[in-house]
C-alpha cells in the first residue's frame, strides 16, 4: 500500500479521522501505555517513544500500516487511534485495530463511528475486500463496537492467549465488502 497522504480527512457525524504524524507520538505513547487501554490489548508490554517512532518510520511511512488519529469534529481534540495492519494485497484484506485514549470518548459511540469510517476508507479508497479484527472475549465494549460497525463474529477461540497469568478467549470478527 501507499502511505496515506497527509491531507486526507475521513469525516463522520461526531468525529473525523486524520493521518497520524510524528507530532502525535507523545500522546499515542501515553494512551497506549494507559492501564485501561493495555488491558484490552493482546500485546501488553509498555512501548517507548523510540519504539513508536520506529513503528511510524518502518510501518506507517512505508504504507505497511494505515493509521489515523480519531478527532472530535467540533473541538479537533484527539480521542484515539484506528489503524489497519497485516495488509495482504494479494488477498485484498487487512486487520483493523482501534483504541480510545481519552475517557471522555468512552460510551459515546465514538469507537463505533471510527470503525465504520475505517471500514468505508478501507473498502472505498484502498479497495480492500475484507477487514478482520481480533477482540478479547471479555472486552464487551469492543465486541459491541465491532458488531455496531457491521462486523460479524467468524470464530471463537477458547483459552487462546495466556495474559497476565491466565488464559483468555479470543474472538475473530470480519466484515466483507459487498
Amino acid at each position: 500500500m501507499e502511505p496515506t497522504k497527509k491531507d486526507v480527512r475521513v469525516i463522520g457525524e461526531k468525529i473525523y479521522l486524520r493521518p497520524i504524524t510524528l507530532e502525535d507520538t507523545d500522546l499515542v505513547v501515553k494512551w497506549r501505555n494507559n492501564e485501561k487501554v493495555v488491558q484490552n490489548f493482546i500485546y501488553r508490554k509498555p512501548i517507548s517513544r523510540e519504539e513508536h517512532i520506529c513503528w511510524m518510520e518502518q510501518k506507517v511511512a512505508t504504507g505497511r500500516v494505515i493509521q489515523f488519529i480519531i478527532c472530535d469534529l467540533q473541538t479537533d481534540k484527539p480521542l484515539g487511534v484506528v489503524y489497519i495492519q497485516n495488509i495482504e494485497e494479494e488477498h485484498s484484506k487487512a486487520e483493523e485495530g482501534i483504541f480510545l485514549g481519552e475517557e471522555e470518548a468512552f460510551g459515546r459511540g465514538i469507537g463505533t463511528e471510527a470503525a465504520r469510517l475505517m471500514v468505508r476508507y478501507a473498502f472505498e479508497i484502498l479497495g480492500l475486500h475484507k477487514l478482520s479484527a481480533r477482540v478479547l472475549a471479555y472486552n464487551m465494549a469492543s465486541r459491541r463496537m465491532h458488531e455496531g460497525a457491521g462486523y460479524e463474529q467468524e470464530a471463537y477461540f477458547k483459552q487462546e492467549l495466556y495474559l497476565d497469568g491466565k488464559y483468555e478467549d479470543l474472538i475473530f470478527y470480519g466484515i466483507i465488502h459487498n
